[in-house]
C-alpha cells in the first residue's frame, strides 16, 4: 500500500501542471496557518482547544487534498472510460481486458496512467465496498502518447495469473 502511495506521489509530481502546484501549495499554507494557530492557542491558554485544532488541521490537509484533485481531474482534465469487456483465456492463467478511453477535455493530455484493481464480488453491498478496497490483484496501464480533445483510444491489455471467475472491476484514472 506504501508503494502505491509513493508511486501516485510521484506521478503527481513528475507531470504536474502549474495550477495543481497553485492548489496543493495553498492546502499546504491553510494547513500551516492552522497547526501555528493551534500551538499556539495550547500554549498561551486552553492546551485541549489547541489540540483539537491540530487534529483538524490534519483531517483538514487530507481531506482538502482528496477533493482539490478530485476536482481538478473532473472539471479540468475530464476522461472517461467505457465499459470495460474482458474474457478469461482458457489455457493459460490470464485475462484479455479490452475498453475505450475519451478525452473530454479542450485541451491535448500527454500522460494518462490508468489503474483497474480486481477484486471479489458479493451480494451484500457493504463486504463489496470492503473487497473494493484490498483487490486481489491490480493492473497498471500508463498511456505516453498525445492525448488529443474528444479523442478515443481503444486499449486491450492481459492481465497475468488471473484465474478468477466471480470479480469485479474497479477503475481510476489520472491523465496530465
Amino acid at each position: 500500500m506504501l508503494n502505491s502511495i509513493k508511486h501516485d506521489l510521484l506521478f503527481v509530481l513528475q507531470n504536474a501542471k502549474l495550477i495543481d502546484f497553485l492548489t496543493y501549495g495553498w492546502i499546504f499554507l491553510a494547513f500551516i496557518l492552522i497547526i501555528l494557530v493551534g500551538i499556539f492557542i495550547a500554549i498561551k491558554s486552553w492546551w485541549q482547544m489547541g489540540f483539537l485544532f491540530i487534529l483538524a488541521g490534519f483531517f483538514g490537509f487530507f481531506v482538502a487534498n482528496y477533493y482539490a484533485s478530485k476536482y481538478i481531474n473532473e472539471n479540468l482534465r475530464p476522461v472517461s472510460i467505457s465499459q470495460i469487456t474482458t474474457k478469461q483465456l482458457q489455457y493459460v492463467d490470464a485475462l484479455m481486458v479490452d475498453f475505450n478511453i475519451t478525452n473530454n477535455s479542450n485541451s491535448t493530455l500527454n500522460i494518462c496512467k490508468i489503474e483497474l484493481a480486481f477484486y471479489l464480488s458479493s451480494k451484500q453491498s457493504t463486504k463489496n465496498f470492503l473487497n473494493s478496497l484490498n483487490p486481489f490483484t491490480k493492473k497498471r496501464i500508463i498511456l505516453n502518447k498525445e492525448f488529443l480533445p474528444k479523442q478515443s483510444i481503444e486499449i486491450k491489455e492481459f492481465v497475468n495469473d488471473f484465474a478468477f471467475i466471480d470479480y469485479n472491476i474497479s477503475k481510476k484514472v489520472e491523465c496530465f
